[in-house]
């Protein structure tokens, strides 16, 4: 009975430190190590309801930081594998010209 108690304390362990996180970072593109700390902060600060909105809020961090140059190195070391889809582009083609450069 302790054997069958320790092995089930184990796969739960694993599974929930190990297995769940790499699964949930690799599809929200977060770190794993950032979804177990976020896990923490929010539900020692809101309890159940905290770890339920842990991760929504920290992917909607990541997509904000991500659209601020200033702020885009944050939003890399919370992703995966800092490929961040950037809503807006920064950068411009040589022939394109912003609406206000253009000279009339």
């Amino acid at each position: 009975m302790l054997t069958l108690l320790l092995l089930l304390s184990l796969a739960q362990f694993v599974i929930g430190s190990v297995l769940d996180p790499y699964l949930m970072g690799s599809s929200l593109n977060l770190s794993p190590v950032v979804i177990l700390a976020r896990l923490a902060s929010w539900g020692s600060l809101w309890g159940i309801a905290g770890a339920f909105l842990a991760l929504p809020i920290t992917a909607m961090l990541v997509i904000v930081l991500s659209e601020f140059d200033g702020k885009l190195p944050i939003a890399i070391l919370l992703s995966r594998d800092a490929r961040l889809r950037r809503l807006r582009s920064t950068s411009r083609g040589a022939g394109d010209a912003a609406p206000d450069d253009q000279a009339w």
